[in-house]
């Protein structure tokens, strides 16, 4: 202890640059290498002249402006040199004097990093001294003493609007969750973030002019894990390093998480909202496809009535597994509910219970009994094929049996027309389908009366300021109207700690992240940290000054270098030479999967475009209800062998297809791609 307080030490620029006419700031210094094998590089340019250092500066560059690879020498030894000949080679250079390269000139804007993927790496590099006149190099002492190195992100300090005072936060690991905390205003160089992510350094020898051996401390920026790093939260609140070691002596006075329902609310969402707003959607799709035809057609009525049936059943087998999704959400958040759904009886409830029990029978299908009876017998209930429920309510105590929700989960087929017809076994005995076209071609369902219920405020079913209900896609997207429901749902909901809710979506997570950071980039510095684990509030850990600011660029930057990659398509792609290619590769089919394929392979190309298009154009393809590939009455699955190098023939093809169809929206095609004639290279030989 005494002798770190008599000996204080410093980060300072890797020693190698020290010499230089113009000094570095004395500070980690970000080092660019353009090869895989950059170890290799940066071991050689150790062993062989360290000044050299300096060349690996990271400068900005693209692809389109890349940085002169001569400027930095390739000094691995690809010609084994005996021990007393690369000594002397080492000498030579040394001998030379060669100036250290002045540091690279002030750029507009921070300096820009690439992935490994863009054939970029890159190492941060400083030197570990005692702060003494000379700067003698500090060697650690015992397990107790470590460095590291911490990644500090730049954003405003207060998130306010107009706040462009920019303040390092530190990335905070917590369990599985990970954030970005505000680190105290002028404390950024002299305390790390309780929980702060410590990422390691290594130790590279090296001698200096005179022979002395001599090292510094170097770590691997991780560009690659920028996305992880943009993803994350932000949290403006600082606390101190002694306040968490105190806090870590104290293990069961934790912070318990404030009381929400955002976990429960957004489980409502991903299982139950958003599904059937999207079933809501398909049928406003497909309303105008569905209209009556003229009333002299005759026939064509029923073809029509027939169709409507066909797309309703579709509707009504997704609609019978959201209703199980929301009766098992309300059972496992909402016992209460359930209970009285199941007995049809709100007794004993109370508040928001009390009312989202009310309201759920306000919903009602009624508008579609007539396009769900039989297209012979539209006109009479002796059409029906079975019982419309009542309203959305009791369509939820006719699922609560766990017996109709495990044949449900049981089926392999589709709800289809033959099958609805015959009255199928094992499918739930009611009809009531959440959204379907009417008998007169119209999008219709219980998601209208939606409209009907008390719209939500921002933030009211939560008791964090998060958004309870996200403003509507347009004015004219009914579909939105069943944030409504999911807001009643939240009122409903008592705020605790949600020990059963989901984890958030990591969607949600990313949206609250770019809200948070105003849609920022991403601004960054590294700082190196030496740590004394044996010492207390008095000799707090020691951090260097931070390096130059960048970005770390996304996988699909446009200034990115590009890396070489070479893709050799089949030479001979005669029927001749195609067959010589073995099938190596294996594909397992289940049942199921296999009945799929079957019906997919049977249809042709002129079936999907008749599919897609409006009446009178349009035809239905007929691929039955599903069902799994039988042999004889064994259901069974396949392995399937397939040739790659014709897989990637086929992906060629199409992907010029799609690239060709999909340019009268992006018009892309001049950038797509560029061939150059390679005189010889011919398919086959002689």
């Amino acid at each position: 202890m005494a002798k770190l307080a008599h000996h204080p030490v410093t980060w300072q620029a890797p020693r190698p640059l020290w010499r230089g006419a113009t000094p570095y700031a004395a500070a980690p210094q970000i080092l660019r290498f353009a090869q895989d094998d950059f170890m290799e590089q940066m071991l050689a340019t150790l062993a062989e002249d360290p000044a050299a250092l300096a060349r690996r500066i990271a400068r900005p560059e693209t692809w389109r402006t890349p940085v002169g690879e001569d400027a930095a020498a390739d000094l691995i030894q690809r010609v084994p040199l005996p021990a007393a000949l690369a000594a002397t080679k080492r000498r030579r250079l040394f001998g030379t004097s060669r100036p250290v390269a002045p540091p690279p000139p002030p750029v507009d804007g921070p300096l820009k990093l690439f992935q490994p993927a863009h054939q970029r790496h890159y190492l941060v590099a400083g030197t570990l001294a005692c702060a003494l006149p000379g700067l003698p190099e500090r060697q650690l002492e015992g397990e107790q003493e470590t460095v590291h190195m911490v990644i500090r992100r730049l954003l405003p300090g207060t998130g306010a609007t107009g706040d462009t005072t920019l303040r390092e936060f530190a990335y905070v690991q917590d369990g599985d969750e990970a954030r970005w905390r505000k680190v105290a205003e002028g404390e950024e160089a002299a305390a790390l973030a309780p929980g702060e992510e410590l990422l390691p350094l290594f130790r590279l020898a090296h001698h200096d002019e005179d022979g002395r051996p001599r090292a510094l401390w170097a770590g691997v920026v991780p560009v690659g894990r920028r996305e992880a790093y943009l993803g994350v939260s932000v949290d403006r609140t600082v606390a101190t390093l002694t306040q968490g070691q105190v806090q870590a002596l104290r293990p069961g006075a934790a912070p318990q998480p404030r009381p929400s329902v955002m976990g429960r609310l957004t489980q409502f969402r991903m299982t139950v909202a958003e599904p059937w707003k999207a079933i809501v959607r398909s049928a406003i799709k497909l309303s105008p496809e569905s209209g009556d035809p003229p009333a002299t057609e005759g026939t064509a009525a029923f073809a029509r009535a027939k169709r409507r049936l066909s797309v309703n059943l579709q509707f009504q087998m997704q609609s019978w597994l959201i209703l199980a999704d929301f009766y098992e959400f309300l059972e496992e958040h909402m016992a209460p509910v359930a209970d009285a759904i199941k007995a049809r009886s709100g007794a004993g409830l109370t508040g928001g219970a009390a009312t989202l029990f009310t309201r759920l029978a306000d919903f009602n299908a009624d508008a579609l009994t007539k396009a769900m009876r039989d297209p012979a017998n539209q006109t009479a209930t002796a059409g029906d094929l079975k019982t419309m429920a009542a309203n959305l309510r009791e369509a939820l105590a006719l699922v609560s049996s766990k017996a109709v929700r495990d044949a449900l989960e049981a089926k392999t087929t589709h709800y289809a027309y033959a099958g609805a017809m015959a009255r199928e076994a094992g499918w739930p005995s009611f009809h009531f389908p959440l959204a379907g076209v009417n008998d007169l071609g119209q999008a219709a369902g219980p998601y209208t009366f939606a409209a009907a219920l008390p719209a939500a405020a921002q933030g009211e079913a939560d008791a964090q300021p998060a958004v309870t209900t996200p403003p509507a896609i347009g004015p004219n997207d009914p579909a939105e109207e069943l944030d409504r429901l999911t807001a009643l749902v939240g009122r409903a909901l008592a705020a605790d700690a949600e020990p059963k809710a989901r984890p958030l979506p990591y969607a949600m997570k990313l949206r609250d992240s770019i809200v948070a950071t105003a849609g920022d980039a991403g601004l960054f510095v590294i700082r190196f940290v030496h740590l004394n684990r044996d010492c207390g509030p008095l000799h707090p850990p020691t951090l260097s000054a931070p390096t130059e600011r960048f970005r770390m660029a996304s996988f699909f930057d446009p200034d990115a270098p590009v890396r070489p990659i070479r893709i050799t398509l089949p030479a001979d792609t005669s029927p001749a030479g195609l067959r010589k290619h073995g099938r190596g590769t294996a594909f397992v089919l289940s049942d199921m999967l296999c009945g799929q394929v079957q019906r997919a392979k049977s249809l042709g190309f002129i079936d999907l475009v008749l599919q897609v298009l409006p009446w009178p154009f349009h035809k239905d393809i007929d691929i039955g209800d599903g069902g799994a590939c039988k042999r004889g009455d064994a259901e069974i699955g396949m392995i399937c062998s397939l040739s790659i190098p014709i897989i990637t023939l086929c992906a060629l093809i199409l992907l010029i297809i799609i690239i060709t169809l999909l340019d009268f929206i992006f018009r892309w095609v001049p950038w797509f791609i560029a061939c150059f004639p390679v005189p010889g290279l011919k398919g086959k030989s002689g």
